[in-house]
């Protein structure tokens, strides 16, 4: 029986008393993200005021391109790659410490967030590979999209806690982890979506609180996929080797 209000339930005990080290990796991820996304604004900007200043121009007879004018600025493939680097890299090492909190009751130092990042790897080769068959659903319709998006988040969690399992063998038993559970799974990130629009009056600080609830209250959902495919036989001991 899939029990989200168990699972976010035992996050908040969870995460009692040891909110700071959670609430530093969100602080962090917030400020990477932030330092990414202002250029990509500050692009957009740049680009929509050139196709404003071209538009004049050829309304005064000139003849310029404004598709060319508008494109040639936008980040080519080489970019698109490194910026999902970035997010694979810091989505498995947020993933791994809240595994680690989730397998502990102590207190946990920035370091054990730290630490993650030496799955770099495994990150960026795992959001690559899950972004790529998303979108390729995607083309199909939006909900094809959110319904994989769904069967695949599972991933990160299995690529955090078993790093030694490729990134097609993570997706896999993410597949299988999930069968049956996601409409469960889509009921419980909606759950969270009034905490989302009450922390927008905040200025952001709310999330601060938020993400590392939700994140945890996940990672419970997690094991309990998977102790459930194990007892149900979907799963053995070894495909987890």
């Amino acid at each position: 029986m899939f029990d989200r209000v168990q699972y976010k339930r035992i996050a908040k005990k969870q995460l009692q008393g040891r909110w700071l080290t959670p609430i530093l990796a969100t602080l962090f991820i917030f400020a990477i993200s932030m330092i990414l996304v202002t250029p990509s604004y500050a692009s957009l900007f740049r680009n929509l005021s050139n196709m404003e200043d071209n538009l004049q121009i050829y309304e005064n007879g000139y003849s310029y391109s404004v598709v060319n004018s508008g494109t040639k600025n936008n980040p080519g493939l080489f970019m698109q790659l490194i910026l999902y680097f970035i997010m694979g890299v810091m989505t498995i090492a947020y993933t791994h410490l809240f595994i680690v909190l989730s397998h502990t009751t102590e207190k946990l130092s920035f370091s054990v967030f730290l630490n993650g990042f030496s799955l770099w790897l495994q990150g960026f080769l795992g959001f690559l590979w899950m972004m790529l068959w998303i979108i390729l659903w995607s083309f199909l319709f939006f909900i094809p999209g959110i319904v994989k998006a769904i069967s695949y988040s599972q991933m990160f969690f299995i690529l955090a806690e078993h790093p030694q399992i490729g990134v097609r063998k993570a997706m896999r038993i993410s597949k299988v982890m999930t069968q049956g559970y996601k409409g469960d799974l889509f009921v419980m990130f909606l759950s969270f979506i009034g905490w989302y629009i009450l922390s927008a009056f905040t200025a952001g600080l709310l999330y601060l609180w938020l993400v590392p609830y939700q994140q945890m209250s996940f990672t419970n959902a997690y094991h309990a996929l998977k102790t459930r495919a194990l007892e149900t036989g979907n799963l053995k001991e070894y495909d987890f080797q």
